[in-house]
């Protein structure tokens, strides 16, 4: 009987979905990419032969993820590269919960992550010992989860995490550094975008066409702006949030991305936001103007009522 290597492959949907818009939206020094699920798949395998001199063989390959209807509505494409490479979706309803400051509702996933721990602990732990995985694949960013690789690494399991880490103009996206750390092997999609010799490794990614509007930004050399050069606290005027909402891509119920959003007031100043100006602060500033939802990314609209009223 011909030996192999078992594995199982699971995905945290929300956050690899996070990675996934942000390469679509905003992309990398103006190239916009689509992950190749299939393609990650063949190379996570490739890496797992390497390490076992056996032939890899994915048993299962499951995707978690908090959604609603709009969600789903919203995220064809990711949906649609998930399915490409055969992967299976368990979904979770997303429900309302009031923000910490209490004005600005958002949505959250329920207990996604306790999720993974059960089910992956469970598909281990209910097989025999000769149809259980011996390599896991976690594409995740979660410290939560570390009781999961810990646990399985014990059990003689190999834990490979795949994480991304990357910026917008309101928020910062990184994965648990003790996640990081539990696991065995820790495979950096940024690394991997800057991969310029392995074909295998170029074709994890697809270059696709840039948004249909984007922002970028000119300053006349040596020019300071007017932000730079203030000494009062910064502060977004309502009215230039409403202009550059005005300038932004939105959907049939008037919802812009906040990331665009923030590129929108740039490009009407001519210069950069002060380096910590958080967007979600300067809207909660207005809540008779402004909401905000989380998902299926974080975008803001003005109030149908205070639409009418300026109108």
């Amino acid at each position: 009987m011909e030996d192999i290597a078992r594995a199982c492959f699971v995905i945290d949907g929300n956050y690899t979905r996070k990675g996934f818009s942000h390469l679509a939206q905003d992309g990398i020094d103006g190239n916009y990419y689509s992950i190749n699920f299939a393609a990650l798949t063949e190379y996570t395998a490739s890496l797992i032969e390497a390490e076992t001199g056996t032939r890899c063989v994915f048993s299962d390959k499951k995707v978690f993820m908090g959604t609603n209807a709009e969600f789903d509505r919203e995220n064809q494409k990711f949906y649609r590269a998930l399915d490409e490479a055969g992967f299976q979706r368990n979904t979770f309803n997303l429900r309302s919960q009031e923000s910490s400051n209490g004005r600005l509702p958002t949505l959250k996933e329920d207990a996604v992550d306790t999720t993974i721990v059960f089910n992956t602990a469970k598909e281990f732990y209910t097989k025999s010992r000769d149809e259980r995985f011996d390599t896991l694949v976690l594409y995740a960013g979660d410290g939560d989860l570390s009781v999961l690789v810990s646990g399985l690494k014990a059990e003689g399991v190999r834990v490979f995490v795949i994480y991304y880490d990357f910026k917008t103009p309101v928020s910062i996206t990184r994965a648990s550094q003790n996640l990081l750390e539990t696991a065995d092997k820790a495979i950096s999609i940024s690394s991997l975008l800057d991969e310029r010799v392995s074909q295998q490794i170029k074709s994890i990614f697809t270059k696709i066409d840039a948004p249909e509007q984007t922002f970028q930004v000119h300053y006349k050399p040596g020019a300071r702006s007017a932000f730079e050069t203030a000494t009062q606290p910064f502060v977004l005027s309502e009215k230039l949030i409403i202009e550059g909402i005005s300038n932004c891509r939105k959907d049939d119920d008037g919802w812009a991305l906040v990331a665009q959003l923030g590129k929108s007031i740039e490009y009407k100043m001519g210069a950069k936001l002060p380096f910590g100006t958080k967007l979600r602060a300067e809207l909660a500033r207005y809540p008779k103007t402004f909401e905000t939802k989380e998902v299926p990314a974080f975008s803001v609209r003005i109030k149908p009522a205070a639409l009418q009223h300026k109108n």
